[in-house]
């Protein structure tokens, strides 16, 4: 019990502590069991920074663990998911991130399993998560596989669901639904609907580029215009 606990409040240390460059390369050299039970432990954590950075440092440790067991990866990632299922009872903070964030840095899982964190963002779908909190959090999981493999999302349709997200009553689901959408490409349709936008001045936090920043919707949606110009 004491290394338990001992190994959680060194996780914590780790996720808290200023040079998270150097903590990420530490976190990495721990066993991958060992890492994943505390970082995930992490996405629940009340201050955004530890659980943004438990969110990264997964990403990172799963990307490694897929080049040397494949199936270990694909088996942590079926926990994960089974958080968003209602007859869990497990916290589902955070795991639709870190499920973006994993897949955004594990080429051999995002193909596996983009489609699938897709669907809780699409509101005719029985997976759909109808909770703005978790939504706004399976659309930022989806923006960031967006913003890396842009190809693969327009391929798998999330074009159309972000779309319609851009109506919703929530600003911070309209907002992240516009980050994801410039991330993954504007067309036409896209364009005329970021537009309708460019005067919400409803604010919102928005992790990205290792911060939590405070925007606008209308300010997303011109960020991802200029992107796509």
């Amino acid at each position: 019990m004491a290394s338990g606990t001992s190994a959680r409040r060194r996780m914590r240390r780790l996720l808290e502590q200023p040079d998270f460059g150097a903590a990420l390369a530490e976190i990495r050299q721990l066993p991958p069991g060992q890492a994943l039970k505390h970082l995930q432990a992490g996405l629940a954590a009340g201050q955004p920074k530890t659980k943004w950075r438990a969110v990264s440092a997964l990403g990172a440790v799963i990307a490694g663990l897929s080049q040397d067991d494949l199936e270990a990866a694909r088996d942590f990632l079926r926990r994960l998911l089974w958080c968003l299922n209602e007859e869990c009872g497990a916290s589902p903070w955070g795991v639709a991130e870190a499920l973006g964030e994993i897949l955004a840095n594990s080429p051999e899982l995002a193909p596996e399993y983009a489609s699938l964190l897709l669907s809780y963002i699409q509101p005719e779908g029985h997976n759909f998560l109808d909770w703005e909190p978790l939504l706004a959090g399976a659309l930022w999981g989806v923006g960031r596989l967006c913003e890396a493999r842009p190809g693969l999302m327009r391929d798998k349709g999330a074009t159309e669901s972000l779309l319609t997200l851009l109506k919703h009553d929530s600003a911070l689901v309209r907002g992240t639904a516009a980050w994801a959408l410039g991330n993954l490409g504007v067309d036409q349709e896209a364009a005329d609907a970021l537009d309708g936008l460019s005067r919400d001045q409803a604010e919102l936090d928005l992790w990205r580029g290792g911060e939590l920043q405070r925007v606008t919707v209308a300010g997303l949606a011109r960020e991802a215009l200029v992107k796509n110009n």
